[in-house]
């Protein structure tokens, strides 16, 4: 239909300069005839060429309607169904991947065809004048050979049901390096820097766009059946936690357990820019924006170029507890945990540096809304509250929103409290049975092997291999440690304790 449609007008548009330029001949043989017929029907004649003209320009014009409205040529409007690359221009852009993967690495750096830093994928996709390599770099986001490290985001770029600029950052990944050794790259930022992903080599586009040119292109890589397309792997499971409770164990098991079908962010930095994007009572945007932004961050982190790779998980950073909800909006489906303590051996090792008012969980006393709400509802002033203190209720703060997300999500959620032999509980419950994961001997081994590497250390076995320091951490506890543990944090350690979503009790 396409083609019949095009042939007909550009038969109709072409017509009429058939014939011989008016501008010349055509007029000389006016002006001879006008003067032979001595003026008889020369205003007859100058309207059928007036007339001629006229149907010249409306069948160009409609000639170049027709092809902004199928798409070969761009519109400038920012509607949904507008700025679309056509199927048959994204599935070539895959196909070329290979082809041009060489030239990129070396070029990575270039700037050429970029507006105020950012990569125009459209634009880059859809003119074929375009600087090639900006397109090249544009077709590694479409087929996932480069993947989102960070986002740019504010509170005011999210509305209920969209987003605009907010800035997404791409980087190809060293997946094998931490799939290959767990313990030596156990946070995010490790496996960025092992990637090179400083300065130039970084891409940076709108992350609306490329969400939807990259849905786009994975729907119709699906309908043709394209068997190079990226992977869009399945969420699994998530890790919330206390902090300081066995995460980065959890983490490490889950990609041990099967190194080429799992895949797993460790406090990665994209979704904690949207889980936390409205403020931690959504003061500043809503629910709903914050859990949209969220969704499609988890998609475009969960795009795979690997076809082996199946399963996707994440642990996420301590504080997004206290938003939760954001995660149950944009994943209600989804099992998840949340690993916790006992209450003064958390503080034990959160307290464990030079200086404890730069302890992570004293520093929230500026910047956590809730942990502010909560001093005040405890009859306090924030002035007349010491360090340990303002721990113990930033930590009853994460308990707090655990319990009652474990409440409302009825069984999706499991509360987990750490301890020595915790590698056992994610091979015997959480792995099977909440986030229903094969565990076979060979996986088991691999966990067991990684569970006794203290990741702290980046691997390093000399000084690396773990030992539980629990009993020395309650030994050693000062009085003001004990004192703020009781009074501010014990309550909601025992209101976990007690849940019906304690995997003690699901067991």
């Amino acid at each position: 239909k396409k083609d019949s449609v095009l042939s007909f007008f550009f038969t109709r548009s072409l017509a009429p300069h058939s014939r011989p330029p008016a501008s010349c001949s055509t007029m000389t043989t006016v002006a001879k005839k006008k003067r032979d017929t001595k003026g008889n029907d020369g205003k007859a004649r100058r309207k059928k060429i007036y007339q001629q003209i006229i149907v010249a320009i409306s069948s160009t014009a409609s000639f170049l309607v027709v092809l902004h409205f199928i798409g070969i040529l761009p519109r400038n409007d920012n509607s949904n169904v507008g700025l679309r690359v056509g199927r048959q221009a994204r599935l070539e852009a895959l196909r070329k991947i290979g082809q041009q993967k060489k030239s990129v690495a070396s070029q990575g750096h270039h700037e050429g065809g970029r507006k105020h830093g950012l990569l125009p994928m459209r634009e880059a996709l859809m003119d074929p004048n375009y600087d090639p390599v900006a397109r090249a770099l544009a077709q590694q986001i479409l087929a996932a050979d480069t993947n989102l490290i960070e986002i740019e985001s504010e509170p005011n770029l999210i509305k209920d049901d969209s987003y605009h600029g907010i800035v997404a950052v791409f980087c190809p990944l060293n997946f094998a390096a931490q799939k290959a050794k767990p313990p030596e790259l156990p946070m995010f930022r490790d496996v960025v820097s092992a990637s090179n992903c400083e300065g130039k080599h970084r891409i940076r586009v709108d992350f609306k766009e490329a969400v939807e040119l990259a849905r786009e292109f994975d729907i119709d890589a699906a309908e043709q059946n394209d068997e190079t397309a990226p992977k869009i792997l399945e969420l699994k499971g998530v890790v919330f936690h206390e902090s300081r409770c066995g995460s980065t164990l959890a983490a490490n098991s889950m990609m041990a357990l099967n190194p080429v079908t799992n895949r797993v962010y460790s406090e990665s930095s994209p979704p904690i820019s949207a889980l936390r994007g409205c403020g931690e009572d959504y003061s500043e945007c809503s629910l709903a924006g914050a859990a949209n932004l969220l969704k499609d961050v988890v998609y475009m982190m969960g795009r795979s170029n690997d076809p082996k790779e199946e399963n996707l998980f994440f642990k996420f950073q301590s504080v997004t507890t206290r938003t939760m909800d954001t995660f149950r909006t944009a994943f209600p489906s989804t099992p998840w945990i949340f690993l916790y303590r006992e209450p003064v051996q958390v503080m034990m090792s959160q307290l464990d540096i030079p200086k404890i008012s730069r302890a992570n969980c004293v520093r929230s006393k500026s910047s956590s809304s809730l942990v502010r709400a909560s001093v005040l509802k405890q009859g306090y002033r924030m002035e007349d509250m010491d360090s340990e203190e303002f721990c113990a209720i930033h930590l009853a703060t994460l308990c707090e929103a655990a319990v009652r997300n474990l409440e409302e999500a009825d069984g999706l959620g499991l509360a987990v409290k750490y301890h020595p032999d915790l590698v056992h509980t994610f091979l015997d419950g959480v792995f099977p049975n909440h986030f229903h994961l094969l565990v076979d001997q060979v996986g088991r081994d691999r966990v067991l092997k990684v569970s006794g590497t203290y990741s702290k250390n980046r691997g390093r076995h000399a000084e690396g291999d773990f030992k539980s320091d629990s009993e020395e951490k309650e030994r050693e506890a000062s009085q003001e440690i004990r004192d703020a543990s009781n009074q501010f944090l014990l309550p909601s350690f025992e209101a976990l304790e007690q849940s019906s979503y304690n995997i003690k009790k699901v067991q």
